[in-house]
C-alpha cells in the first residue's frame, strides 16, 4: 500500500480529529522508517516553505541539514517511552536554514508506525544566543586590555547588558509559548468535548511550563539581588552531614533515572557550618543537577564535605561526566552561558545554575573552585571561609 493511500482506522479517530483541526499548529506525521510525510499542517508547510499539498509523500529527510538528527530523535523516542524533545536544523525550500524545537510522539497511523511532531521555530533564539556569546567574548577581550578607558568600558558593558536582556526575553518566551500553545488546544477543544483525560494531560504540560517559568524568574531575581548587594542571608549553624543526606535524597530520582551511582562522603559527620542553610542547599542542588545532567549512564557522582587545613569548610561535587575545557568553564560561568556539547544535548537548561552558585558563595565571603578535564569529569568546590 502506498503512503498516499493510507487512511486512518476507527481506532485513530483522536489523531484524525487533531490533524483536521490543527492547521495553525506546525504539525507533521511522518513514516517511522522512511521519514515520508503523511500529513503536514498549513503552519508546518509554511515553516518549510512548501505548499501542504505538495509535501504529501515527500520525505522529511530532504529538509534535514543533518539526517543524523532524525536518527537521534528516533533513538530518543525509543528510549523515552514514545515521547521526546529535540532541537533540529532544517533547510527550507528557499535554501534558508532554520532551527526548530520539536515535541515528538510515536504513533500508529493507518496501521503504519509514524512520528507525530509539533515544531516551534527557534531560529531567532539561536541567533540571539550566538550574539550574546560574541558580545561577552568581545567584552572579555576589551576588559583584558589594561589601557581600556572608562568610555570603552561603559560601551562594552552596555552591549553585554543589551545582549543579556535580549537572550533573557527569549528564555522567558519559550515556556510562555508552550503555555499559550497547549491552552489554545484546550480552548479550541481540538480533541473533541469528551476527551477530558487528554485535556487534563495538556493542563499538566501548562503547569510544567509555568513552574519552569517561575523557577527561571526566581533565578534571575537571585542574580539581580546579589549583584545589587540586596541578598538577605540568614546564617545559622547546622550539621553538614544532615544537609548532604537531604540533598542526596532529593536528587535520588534523577540519579536513578539516569542510571548513575551517587556517593556521599562520610567525612562530613560531626562537621558544622555557619551559613544560610537554604542558600547552601540551593547551591548543592544546582551543582548536583549539573553533574547528573552531564554524566553518561554508568557514571558516578560524589558529594563530600571537609574542613581544610586553614580552617575553611569545603563542599565538593565531583562527577565522571563529559568535562569542560577552560574556555567552556568561562562560558558556563556567564549568565545564560550554555556549553555546547556533541555528546549530551540539554535544551532545557537555562545557563543560570553556575552563575547563581558563584554569586551565592561569594555573598557568603567564600569562593567557587572548578577543575575539569574533557571526557574525564568535573570537580566543583564551594569553599566557605573559616
Amino acid at each position: 500500500m502506498a503512503l498516499t493511500d493510507i487512511t486512518p482506522g476507527p481506532a485513530e479517530d483522536e489523531i484524525s480529529r487533531l490533524l483536521r483541526t490543527s492547521s495553525l499548529v506546525p504539525l507533521t506525521v511522518t513514516a517511522w522508517d522512511s521519514g515520508a510525510l503523511i500529513h503536514a499542517s498549513e503552519a508546518a508547510a509554511a515553516l518549510i516553505g512548501v505548499p501542504a499539498d505538495a509535501l504529501r509523500g515527500q520525505s522529511m529527510l530532504e529538509f534535514y541539514v543533518d539526517t543524523e538528527q532524525r536518527r537521534a530523535l528516533l533513538r530518543a523516542l525509543e528510549a523515552g517511552a514514545g515521547e521526546a524533545f529535540a532541537e533540529i536544523q532544517l533547510r527550507r525550500a528557499d535554501g534558508r536554514q532554520i532551527w526548530v524545537k520539536v515535541a515528538a510522539q510515536r504513533i500508529t497511523y493507518g496501521g503504519v508506525p509514524c512520528v507525530l511532531a509539533i515544531s516551534q521555530d527557534i531560529t531567532e533564539q539561536k541567533e540571539q544566543a550566538r550574539a550574546l556569546t560574541e558580545a561577552l567574548e568581545q567584552l572579555r577581550r576589551q576588559a583584558s586590555n589594561l589601557n581600556l578607558d572608562e568610555r570603552q568600558a561603559a560601551q562594552a558593558a552596555s552591549r553585554a547588558k543589551s545582549a543579556f536582556l535580549a537572550h533573557m526575553s527569549h528564555e522567558l518566551r519559550s515556556p510562555l509559548n508552550a503555555i499559550l500553545g497547549f491552552s489554545e488546544v484546550i480552548r479550541g477543544l481540538h480533541f473533541g468535548r469528551e476527551q477530558v483525560e487528554k485535556y487534563a494531560e495538556y493542563s499538566g504540560y501548562i503547569h510544567q511550563a509555568g513552574s519552569h517559568l517561575l523557577a527561571l524568574i526566581d533565578d534571575i531575581l537571585d542574580i539581580a539581588k546579589v549583584e545589587a548587594g540586596k541578598l538577605d542571608l540568614q546564617p545559622s549553624s547546622f550539621e553538614l552531614s544532615e544537609l548532604l543526606d537531604e540533598c542526596a535524597r532529593m536528587m535520588r530520582p534523577m540519579i536513578d533515572g539516569r542510571g548513575l551511582a551517587l556517593g556521599v562522603n562520610g567525612r562530613a559527620a560531626g562537621l558544622s557550618l555557619t551559613a544560610d542553610r537554604r542558600r547552601t542547599k540551593q547551591m548543592i542542588i544546582n551543582l548536583l543537577s549539573n553533574a547528573i545532567k552531564f554524566t553518561h549512564a554508568g557514571g558516578r557522582v560524589e558529594l563530600a564535605a571537609q574542613r581544610m587545613a586553614d580552617g575553611a569548610i569545603a563542599i565538593t561535587v565531583a562527577d565522571t561526566g563529559i568535562g569542560m575545557s577552560d574556555d567552556q568553564i568561562a562560558v558556563a560561568l556567564e549568565p545564560f552561558g550554555r556549553v555546547e556539547s556533541a555528546s549530551i544535548n540539554d535544551p532545557t537548561g537555562t545557563g543560570l545554575g553556575l552563575p547563581i552558585v558563584k554569586n551565592l558563595i561569594e555573598a557568603h565571603g567564600g569562593r567557587l573552585q572548578i577543575r575539569s578535564q574533557l571526557k574525564r569529569g568535573t570537580l566543583v568546590r564551594l569553599v566557605f571561609p573559616a
